[in-house]
């Protein structure tokens, strides 16, 4: 705990990544989604999902898909060349390409759909080459392997809004997230109580973040619920980030405002903008 960086900014990512844009709501946090706000106002409320060319970040904290759900059942049905998960590997993710180069980068994956996050990473290993379009640059790769040593530099993490979320999310990535693949937990917006039962998770998630939510229309979200989460991980040693807190019916994300216990923005990469 005495190595992990105290964050100094409610954004804990210094860049963003969107090969896809847009999603479907499935749970009571899709609600207020910033993404389908921004959609609202510049797209014309069009957010269905679909691909961009946008190549991810050389540097920074790389937050993978903050503008969709990357784990979206829309790309895992997908079939052209491969099936639907080594596809969804080679071409959206360019696993190889650049998350393999990249090293200096941290990359944060997001979902609220863990069965497709678990599908994926259980595979272990892409095969690059002769199932891929001989049209295809990829086409030219190799097969390899990834694993611990290969995504040190990526964390996988699930939405918890509330305790029936988190019973499910959980449950779920108990029954495949690998062992090798570091979990995170994002409990924002937070919706109500949680009692995260780490006993029940696959293993001990290595960051968790939590904030209420934000905008207009934000829903209530109390400090002893906060203080509960803060609670459970320093009692087991998982990195806490405080994002934002509901103070006197604001959303407050300045530190500085925070009760004295509760500021804590915690990251377990070594250093800012790379890898463990």
């Amino acid at each position: 705990m005495n190595n992990l960086i105290q964050w100094p900014t409610a954004k804990y990512w210094t860049a963003q990544w969107n090969p896809v844009i847009g999603c479907k709501p499935c749970s009571p946090a899709c609600e207020h989604c910033y993404a389908k706000a921004w959609a609202d106002r510049f797209r014309g409320g069009e957010f269905t999902p679909r691909a961009t060319n946008q190549k991810p970040p050389r540097k920074g904290v790389v937050f993978c898909g903050n503008m969709t759900d990357l784990f979206g059942e829309w790309a895992m049905a997908s079939k052209r060349y491969l099936d639907p998960i080594e596809e969804y590997l080679s071409e959206t993710f360019y696993f190889g390409r650049s998350i393999m180069r990249f090293k200096q980068c941290t990359y944060l994956w997001l979902t609220k759909r863990v069965v497709n996050m678990t599908q994926v990473l259980s595979r272990g290993k892409i095969d690059i080459g002769q199932q891929i379009s001989r049209f295809s640059e990829m086409a030219k790769w190799p097969r390899f392997d990834y694993g611990k040593e290969l995504m040190a530099n990526n964390y996988f993490g699930f939405t918890a809004e509330n305790q029936e979320a988190y019973d499910i999310r959980a449950t779920q990535a108990a029954q495949g997230f690998p062992t090798w693949a570091n979990l995170w937990l994002s409990c924002e917006p937070l919706l109500g109580e949680i009692d995260l039962d780490f006993p029940m998770m696959p293993q001990l998630p290595k960051w968790l973040v939590v904030g209420c939510e934000s905008g207009p229309n934000r829903r209530p979200c109390k400090i002893e619920w906060v203080e509960s989460i803060v609670e459970q991980c320093l009692a087991v040693g998982v990195p806490v980030f405080v994002k934002q807190l509901s103070i006197g019916g604001k959303c407050v994300t300045d530190i500085n405002k925070f009760p004295e216990h509760l500021r804590i923005r915690q990251v377990p990469w070594a250093k800012e903008g790379g890898a463990e």
